[in-house]
């Protein structure tokens, strides 16, 4: 069943052991080879060898300086450091000679390509003893001609793993909240003069520890920060509008439009006025923006998906479009730098802005402020469609306007009351003011239903939602009442007995037949191919009912 008339509870009881039963995770990584070291030599081979591998070196005895894309590193006897793919290593000889470093390289990659995550953290050495007698066990398990279970090895190299990202999320981070302050007035006043003395002496530090700690942290030196700010911002207003060079240039704290193209070309790889007829591959942040960049015809090369949008996915997308849960992208930055793309796009406000800025121009658009059009037509335009979404929008109109030519005909221009009630169980359920998606838009705004009486109540439109315990249900019926049902057995048995209950059974809408049973998936979408699905059902409800009244 999906989304139906709840199930006979005595049917459902047989299946309620299995409804708390979560699916089991796929292992993120596969151990690959392991190898002791010996010298200097063994290492850099490695190195060599399994550049495309993430390698995880232990230090079993000597001590090493290494150099890499995150500066330099030492490494002492009872050390650990995981090195990414990619990111190489070599010795550092300047200082001199160290004692020669011995130790185990363990190498690992992804068990699944596309979905990717990386929950060591930055690249800093750890001190464990643990970690070290526990790799010193896998390399033994791992010797040639040793009998032991092959089972053994990969339990080990799990618990390895598990004592690394322990390690990792208990370590203390450096203070650097002088820089993060830094790095606010940079975003806050781009369009300024900022100079790395001014910047400096705001944080109480020299110049020179200011410089050194800036690019340990960003990876940039402070002149390459702020260029790349100033240019993203510029992309940016190019993106959402036509202004001149000059006002760019103006509101990107640049001098003149000249000297700005000079920069956005170094940058970018295109001048100002190529760039927005320039290919792009976008990233979303968000299922409905998703949704919406395929409604154009437009396939991001990555992709916030939710369940009900993955059966209407063809091959070809899918094989296109790289695909995550919409907190995946929120948690792990890191994917979205991984693929370089041109352009991010999601909703404001977002808690990583800052960072997404510095690595793509990024149009966050606030849910709450525009409706589902204005988010469209912003997105028709930073991707050169924009005639494309008025077309589509002239069609959900055209819809929009037959739709209320039949409920004339049926209803009258008096609509009454309506409402879409998203039911879980004990948990209770959802009401959603015009602006939150779920069909509630449609009612209010494209079809002229009135909000529940206590919705008004409230003050949560037009904006907003509200969650109502399962017993409160009743006093936010209407007119026309159209309920989404929860999947799971249990829940569904709370809402059944919820129902049979006097306070429900005897509204209005229950007695006048007018209890509509709607799909929760294909009434979660806020995207023009989903709200005009949303639309048609909605239809046809009203008219394969108040047609026999």
């Amino acid at each position: 069943m999906k989304n139906n008339q709840p199930t006979d509870p005595v049917n459902a009881q047989h299946r309620l052991s299995l409804t708390y039963m979560e699916p089991v995770p796929d292992a993120p990584f596969k151990l690959r080879h392991l190898v002791r070291i010996h010298d200097r030599e063994t290492f850099a081979h490695i190195e060599e060898s399994w550049s495309k591998l993430h390698v995880l070196y232990v230090i079993t005895a000597g001590q090493a300086r290494l150099i890499g894309a995150d500066g330099k590193l030492a490494l002492t006897a009872g050390s650990a450091f995981i090195r990414r793919a990619g990111c190489l290593l070599q010795h550092d000889s300047y200082r001199g000679s160290l004692s020669p470093v011995q130790g185990i390289a363990i190498a690992f990659d992804f068990t699944d390509q596309q979905h990717r995550f990386w929950p060591f953290g930055s690249p800093t050495p750890i001190s464990s003893h643990l970690i070290v007698d526990k790799a010193a066990d896998l390399a033994k398990v791992c010797t040639k001609g040793h009998n032991s279970s092959s089972f053994r090895v990969h339990i080990l190299f799990y618990e390895l793993l598990d004592m690394l990202q322990d390690q990792v999320a208990t370590a203390p981070q450096p203070d650097h909240s002088w820089l993060d302050g830094a790095l606010r007035h940079i975003h806050k006043m781009y369009a300024h003069p900022l100079t790395r003395e001014q910047m400096a002496k705001a944080s109480n530090v020299s110049p020179e520890h200011f410089s050194r700690e800036f690019k340990r942290y960003t990876g940039l030196t402070f002149v390459e920060y702020v260029s790349r700010l100033r240019i993203r911002m510029a992309q940016e207003h190019l993106l959402l509008g036509s202004p001149t060079l000059q006002e760019v240039a103006r509101l990107t704290g640049y001098k003149d439009s000249f000297y700005l193209s000079r920069k956005f070309k170094q940058i970018v790889g295109a001048a100002p006025a190529h760039y927005r007829n320039t290919p792009k591959k976008i990233v979303s942040l968000t299922f409905n923006y998703t949704a919406s960049l395929l409604a154009l015809g437009c396939i991001p090369h990555m992709g916030a998906v939710a369940s009900w949008m993955e059966s209407g996915l063809d091959e070809h997308v899918q094989l296109q479009m790289k695909q995550y849960g919409e907190h995946e992208l929120l948690a792990h930055p890191q994917l979205i730098a991984e693929v370089n793309p041109d352009i991010i796009i999601g909703y404001a406000p977002h808690p990583a802005m800052d960072e997404l800025r510095m690595i793509a121009p990024t149009i966050l658009m606030p849910f709450e402020e525009l409706d589902w059009q204005q988010q469209f037509i912003q997105i028709g335009r930073m991707t050169g469609l924009e005639s494309r979404a008025q077309a589509i929008i002239h069609q959900y109109h055209q819809l929009e306007q037959d739709a209320n030519e039949t409920l004339d005909n049926l209803i009258g221009e008096n609509r009454g009351s309506a409402v879409c009630l998203f039911l879980y169980g004990e948990q209770g359920a959802y009401v959603f003011g015009h602006s939150w998606g779920r069909a509630s838009h449609i009612l209010y705004e494209s079809l002229g239903f009135s909000p529940p009486t206590r919705m008004l109540k409230d003050g949560r439109l037009p904006n907003g939602y509200i969650h109502v315990p399962l017993s409160d249900i009743h006093l936010y019926a209407a007119d026309y009442i159209f309920v989404a049902y929860p999947e799971e057995a249990a829940a569904q048995q709370a809402v059944i007995s919820r129902m049979n209950e006097e306070s429900w059974s005897t509204l209005a809408a229950i007695r006048n037949g007018y209890l509509y049973s709607i799909d929760a998936d294909m009434f979660y979408g806020f995207d023009p191919v989903s709200i005009m699905k949303q639309l048609k059902n909605i239809m046809h409800h009203f008219t394969s009912h108040l047609s026999m009244h």
